[in-house]
């Protein structure tokens, strides 16, 4: 179990965006922590999950449950406040020399040297799809990331775009790419795996929003079907009002039953699902980093994505690569992957060697280089 709070933790981590059930941000938040923990003995992790981080060693300091990401908008201001008032002041009593946010979300003139992580700035890439999440970039964030000594972006794609929009100087944004966790995600191990040519499906996995273009996705998978027997499996949750274009769009396409709709699963099951399906398919308009692609090549499934966005830096020479606004660039691709045999054992092994450059322990590593710096 986590030790309880120490004066000799120099550095604090604010973990509070783990919630109940964590999914994206909470998930690197936690894989981050744990790879620390193996590398530096000075940490204190704020959370309302401690739970959520074993096995660790570091110091474990609470946060508002009532702050978690389950509560919606809600839980979000009380964060917020929190991190204002109570975490200022616990910083300043136990002496720390650095905070590091897991997240954008940081104490306001601290006077504390802070490092602070920036995933991507969908917001204001894509601001209709997200109407109070672009003004929080705007007038939130923005003060985070200036008020921080340096700020970690999780790609190039990302950093260049941080540097752009927060107008900072490039000498304070440096790229860290998160992990794969490939102790979960792999290719091989007990249970079902390997594709299963009588059932062909291709698989989507992240959020129903608009940017994330699956609606352009079942455009191809029903052109696909024309001359192939495959399905498509979506797994993810998102907006009500995109959701119900999604299935609008496949009662129209009449692909009722070639689409099965998942909601968020376990670690174990979107293993299997990786394992087998015929391509995992991210056709995304815009990405910080797209942890599904290398998820899916730690599995040894083949991957189409997009050549925009941070995707190439993700996926490497290891997928095909298509403009995500060509529906028939797209649909070629998908039917290349069910036609040629000898292409997807290609992409197979291209794919577990990409995933496996992709470490926790160099992510940790990093990081804590650029906590040393700043104390």
């Amino acid at each position: 179990m986590p030790a309880v709070v120490g004066r000799d933790a120099r550095v604090a981590i604010n973990a509070s965006v783990v919630g109940g059930n964590p999914t994206g941000l909470g998930i690197y938040s936690i894989k981050l922590v744990q790879a620390l923990d193996r590398i530096r003995d000075d940490l204190v992790v704020y959370s309302s999950r401690p739970e959520a981080f074993d096995p660790i060693t570091a110091s474990i300091g609470p946060s508002p449950i009532s702050g978690r990401p389950d509560y919606g908008l809600r839980g979000h201001f009380i964060r917020l406040l929190w991190l204002q008032s109570a975490l200022r002041a616990r910083m300043w009593a136990g002496g720390r020399r650095a905070l590091l946010n897991t997240v954008p979300e940081g104490v306001l003139g601290l006077g504390i040297p802070q490092v602070t992580v920036v995933h991507d700035v969908t917001p204001l890439m894509f601001p209709p799809d997200y109407p109070r999440q672009q003004h929080y970039f705007r007038f939130f964030v923005s003060r985070v990331l200036r008020r921080s000594r340096l700020v970690v972006t999780d790609s190039e794609y990302t950093r260049h775009a941080v540097i752009e929009r927060f107008r900072l100087p490039a000498v304070s944004v440096r790229v860290v790419y998160p992990g794969c966790d490939t102790d979960v995600f792999h290719a091989n191990g007990s249970g079902p795996s390997g594709r299963d040519w009588q059932d062909v499906y291709f698989l989507y996995v992240g959020n129903l929003l608009p940017h994330k273009n699956v609606l352009r996705l079942l455009d191809a998978l029903a052109i696909v079907r024309r001359h192939h027997r495959c399905r498509l499996i979506v797994r993810g949750e998102g907006r009500p009002s995109y959701t119900a274009a999604v299935r609008e769009r496949v009662e129209r396409l009449g692909l009722q039953d070639a689409v099965t709709f998942m909601g968020y699963t376990d670690a174990a099951t979107l293993r299997q699902l990786y394992r087998r399906a015929a391509c995992l398919v991210l056709p995304s308009l815009g990405e910080g980093f797209g942890l599904p692609v290398l998820e899916a090549m730690a599995c040894g499934t083949p991957v189409i994505t997009a050549s925009t966005s941070a995707l190439p830096e993700v996926a490497g020479q290891a997928a095909v690569m298509v403009d995500p606004r060509d529906t028939g660039e797209l649909t070629e691709a998908m039917v290349r992957v069910l036609d040629d045999k000898a292409l997807c054992e290609e992409l197979r092994h291209k794919g577990l060697a990409q995933a496996a450059t992709f470490t926790w322990r160099r992510t940790a590593e990093e990081i804590s280089r650029a906590l040393d710096e700043v104390t």
